[in-house]
């Protein structure tokens, strides 16, 4: 089992009630707080060598879907979680559920007694095999057939009427393949503040650095939409420290 020390990370202080109408009435920052730690208990606890090898054979494919390997990775890891399937959570991946069929998001963690459900995109990272991923970590562009391009994926998601539109906050996960993660994250900072083509619909508003129990390798991002703020908390998992 890898220690990974430099990982800070506690249980939330508040604890699951046993009432029912109780369970009803907890806010959303209990719900996230849970999450939140149970993301920070994978990468703590997660096996370097067995992820290691996923990321090598998926090297090797002619067509490698490393990000989406690592994203089935992640939510088996959870599902196989015996506390958070206690506690009710459900882990859901693609748009079926079923991890041989891709869908359009990669992660939602829902509860029954959670009005919302905290929405995940995950993408890969590196600074020297592919500049472009930090591009592509905030938007993709796309060429659809006899149409003009357009924008989507990472971050732009969630302001183009796809992801979280229901609630005020959504997640992002970034897979560090390689290089520096503190210089990747400044990059995705600064490319944040990057007015959208949907402004002022996702226009950065603040950024809050070690947002998530002091970790350096996390930080929360406060955006412009539809009149009101909604944060994005970002996590940035170093695959190869």
């Amino acid at each position: 089992m890898e220690k990974r020390e430099y990982i800070k990370i506690a249980e939330p202080i508040s604890h699951f009630p046993t009432d029912i109408n109780l369970l009803r009435e907890l806010n959303n920052d209990f719900w996230k707080d849970w999450v939140l730690y149970y993301l920070l208990d994978f990468y703590k606890n997660y096996n370097a060598q067995e992820l290691l090898t996923i990321i090598q054979n998926e090297q090797t494919k002619k067509f490698p879907r490393t990000e989406r390997e690592l994203a089935k990775y992640l939510r088996k890891h959870l599902k196989n979680n015996i506390k958070l399937n206690l506690q009710g959570f459900k882990v859901i991946g693609e748009a079926t559920n079923d991890e041989d069929i891709e869908g359009n998001y990669d992660m939602i963690i829902l509860h029954s007694y959670w009005e919302d459900e905290f929405y995940f995109e995950c993408k890969n990272l590196s600074l020297n095999s592919e500049k472009a991923l930090i591009k592509k970590y905030i938007y993709t562009k796309i060429y659809p057939k006899g149409q003009q391009s357009k924008k989507d994926g990472g971050v732009y998601r969630y302001f183009n009427g796809k992801y979280a539109q229901s609630q005020n906050f959504g997640g992002m996960l970034g897979f560090v393949l390689g290089d520096d993660i503190q210089e990747i994250k400044n990059k995705i900072i600064n490319d944040l503040n990057e007015k959208f083509d949907t402004t002022p619909e996702g226009d950065l508003k603040q950024i809050h650095l070690d947002s998530i129990q002091s970790n350096n390798f996390t930080f929360d991002s406060v955006h412009y939409r539809k009149g009101l703020n909604f944060t994005l908390h970002h996590i940035l998992f170093d695959f190869v420290k």
